[in-house]
């Protein structure tokens, strides 16, 4: 079964995504935005959609899923909604690269991917330009590269 690699960014200057090459971008709705010239599909996807101010100590330090973020949804409810969205992305676009801007990613990324923990995510969050690495194959998600140190 073919690889998904897919380019976690926070927003930036779309120039990061050229090295890549990815096939599409998926953003959240009213979130995030690449600045300079895209030269790829663009799709907005409801499922990335920020849940506001996130108690991240909470979700990401002390694991407690159940604490609300601003918008009321629990850092569980977070994690289903992105980690549904992310798989689907994946799937369309098995054997290809494809980029995911939208802001609430340190936690779907630190619960999902192995070899990323979230003590990790929660010390340097993504920032503008930075971009996280992930694949997705039948084993599930993989941290490959790019989350600040």
């Amino acid at each position: 079964m073919c690889v998904a690699r897919l380019l976690c960014l926070a927003g930036g200057d779309a120039a990061v995504l050229a090295p890549h090459r990815p096939v599409r971008v998926y953003v959240a709705p009213d979130g995030p935005r690449l600045t300079g010239a895209v030269d790829m599909p663009v799709e907005e996807q409801a499922g990335l959609a920020d849940p506001g101010e996130a108690p991240r100590d909470r979700w990401l330090l002390d694991g407690d899923l159940t604490a609300p973020a601003a918008d009321g949804e629990s850092g569980q409810q977070v994690l289903d909604r992105f980690g549904t969205t992310l798989a689907e992305i994946a799937e369309r676009h098995r054997g290809q690269t494809v980029a995911v801007v939208a802001g609430g990613l340190d936690l779907p990324l630190a619960a999902l991917c192995a070899g990323l923990s979230p003590a990790r995510v929660h010390a340097a969050p993504l920032a503008d330009g930075d971009v996280a690495v992930a694949e997705y194959d039948a084993d599930g998600w993989r941290y490959v590269s790019g989350w600040p140190a």
